[in-house]
């Protein structure tokens, strides 16, 4: 947390001298409403407009009607009636609208009264044309679990096997920080449509690929939009929706999102028995549905629309490219390491060493650069990493997502090697586990709004995970259907009591104006725990079954699985193909054995999300909504007795 502390910036160029009245407490900054009117009359006195573009203009005596004071993101608290106050919500260097302007705009927004939120229609078409995308993006992110063995084996993959879910998932998290302050400079719907239609162009790349560079190629592509389409639909919820009311519609959300992880699997193993590029060719359609829905039904405000392309400039340019680079070039460095390591190189090589220090080294040197003085923008905020309860939230976002993913991302080996499933019947096997989410996704959110308590609803969660986990390691060589169906029920009802509670509890303490900021780093973290969910396991993976390769007597087997191969031939066919008993016998337990390795990976990190668990605070979710980003109002004719 000391890397990530708050830290206090001018939001102007222009020096303004104020004394400042800050009230610091463990996890908020508390300021007097009169401390909003002295900024006014200070701003005013100086004669010069806060909110003006890089070149100020004066404000003269003969002006008679003077601009309000600037936006602060702020929300009524419920204690003693004082203002929450965050940070300014435009940075006044990139305003080049008048002040004139400028006030005749907060006229329109005062048609809505500030927390006051209604739900017609107009939010049921919005939320609608989000939960398409959502679905889209979460089918293609589970359809290649079940269908990879195939896909691997027609394109001769080999170890770059892995890099097909991997490159989707690491494309998918690593633009997410950079995605959360574009949206507040260009708004959420176009960023939104824009990517439908990246996720559709790498849908087509990937359905007609014919090398492994080509179809890495297009996950990529595909990642770079599904990130997007997560992202901005979180935003858009949280936008239009206070968070006190918010979970029955994060259910609902997580729901739609939980049920394409659940349809994916299945419908992967039907095309993998058909034909695999179905698997991406399917999204195109769905992507011209979901365009032409949010064209007419994502009707949005734009918070505080760049006028000019040189304002629009003007906030590019202070977009943190550079920490964006240094956080992606240090996530792959580490990548690298866990997929080569005890495949292409040993654990103990020089090239292996050198990238697990320089992807470390990456860290916190991203760190750093976020808190210093000459990091004006940072894409993680220090500010947001500034309460416990937030902190907390964020390890229990990378700790949940680390086993959800990875869990579900080595059941179709263990269903097609261990019980002799074919792909299509590994993908009915994975339901109980992935219906259990939806199910209870759909419950957490509605519990979550009633109650509030996410300190309980996390610690039950990571329990029943650690308990399913637990059976998996004890009864890791079982060939008994229904056991294995048990386990992997229990840790879906886990999974699913915390997936719907985690972003809530991550802005418990933080303002709405705050959303865009703190939504890109929980987006982030959640995808960085699905990516090493899915990498440290296969390392750990690889390693046990090259130690297990001796083990089987067939030299064939033995060059076929070896070297990170194993994962690509995990299936009843491969093991078929076989006529000794013996043999089969012996590389069903090499596979057995590996997997316990995985199960234990991930029971370890539930027992780690169970303990985080104690270091959150029950603080009660807010009523309010503050927002320049909700839903486009109709504007309504103003009296003359509303009229200043």
């Amino acid at each position: 947390m000391g890397l990530f502390r708050p830290r206090v910036r001018p939001a102007c160029r222009v020096e303004i001298d104020q004394e400042s009245h800050l009230h610091h407490d463990a996890d908020t900054v508390i300021e007097t409403e009169s401390e909003t009117e002295t900024l006014a009359r200070t701003s005013s006195d100086s004669g010069i407009d806060t909110r003006s573009d890089c070149c100020p203009t004066p404000v003269h005596d003969d002006d008679k009607v003077k601009p309000p004071p600037p936006s602060y993101g702020s929300y009524l608290s419920k204690e003693k009636g004082v203002v929450i106050s965050t940070i300014p919500l435009t940075s006044p260097e990139c305003s080049s609208s008048s002040s004139l302007d400028s006030w005749d705009t907060e006229k329109e927004k005062a048609t809505t009264p500030a927390g006051e939120w209604r739900r017609g229609a107009g939010f049921w078409r919005c939320f609608t044309a989000v939960c398409i995308p959502i679905l889209l993006s979460a089918f293609e992110g589970s359809v290649v679990s079940t269908a990879l063995p195939t896909i691997s084996s027609s394109l001769s993959l080999g170890s770059n096997s892995s890099w097909v879910a991997t490159s989707f998932l690491l494309a998918s998290i690593v633009f997410q920080p950079l995605y959360g302050q574009l949206a507040d400079i260009c708004g959420r719907r176009p960023l939104m449509m824009a990517a439908v239609v990246i996720f559709g162009i790498g849908s087509a790349i990937s359905g007609w690929a014919n090398s492994s560079a080509v179809l890495i190629s297009g996950r990529v592509i595909q990642g770079m939009g599904s990130g997007g389409i997560d992202l901005f639909a979180e935003l858009i919820l949280c936008d239009i929706i206070p968070l006190q009311k918010r979970g029955h519609y994060v259910a609902i959300k997580a729901a739609v999102y939980a049920l394409g992880t659940t349809v994916g699997p299945l419908l992967g193993g039907v095309f993998a028995t058909m034909n695999w590029r179905w698997c991406f060719g399917i999204n195109i359609p769905i992507c011209l549905v979901a365009l032409i829905l949010m064209w007419f039904w994502l009707q949005l405000n734009n918070g505080n629309p760049s006028r000019t392309w040189a304002e629009l400039r003007c906030k590019v340019s202070q977009v943190d490219f550079l920490g964006i680079t240094v956080l992606t070039a240090s996530v792959i460095v580490l990548l690298v390491a866990f997929t080569t390591a005890g495949t292409i190189t040993t654990w103990n090589s020089s090239s292996t060493v050198l990238l697990l220090v320089g992807g470390g080294l990456g860290i916190v040197g991203f760190a750093f650069w976020e808190r210093s003085d000459r990091c004006l923008n940072p894409i993680m905020a220090p500010h947001v990493f500034s309460n416990r309860t937030t902190v907390a939230a964020f390890a229990i976002t990378v700790i949940h997502g680390f086993i959800t993913y990875g869990f579900q991302f080595y059941l179709p080996p263990f269903f097609q090697v261990i019980l002799g499933s074919s792909p299509t019947q590994s993908g009915v096997l994975i339901l109980p586990c992935t219906l259990t989410i939806v199910i209870m996704a759909a419950l957490g959110g509605p519990l979550l709004a009633r109650f509030g308590r996410y300190r309980l609803m996390h610690r039950v969660g990571f329990v029943l995970m650690g308990a399913g986990l637990l059976l998996c390691v004890v009864y890791e060589s079982s060939t008994s259907t229904a056991l294995w169906i048990l386990f992997s029920f229990l840790v879906g009802i886990g999974s699913g009591i915390i997936v719907s509670t985690t972003l809530p509890t991550v802005l418990v303490q933080l303002t709405d104006k705050e959303n865009a900021a703190a939504t890109g780093s929980w987006a982030f973290l959640r995808g960085l725990g699905s990516l090493f969910g899915v990498a440290i396991p296969n390392a750990a993976f690889n390693a046990q079954f090259n130690a297990k390769l001796l083990n089987i007597h067939d030299e064939s087997a033995r060059h076929t699985l070896g070297f990170g191969q194993a994962y690509e031939h995990a299936s009843a066919i491969f093991i078929e193909s076989f006529h000794k008993p013996d043999i089969k016998d012996q590389i069903k337990d090499a596979f057995s054995s590996s997997l316990k390795v995985v199960w234990v990976i991930f029971l370890v990190m539930a027992a780690l999300g169970a303990t985080v668990t104690f270091l959150e605070r029950h603080v009660a979710l807010r009523k309010e909504l503050d927002s320049d980003y909700g839903l486009l109002e109709k504007k309504r004719p103003v009296s003359p007795t509303e009229e200043v």
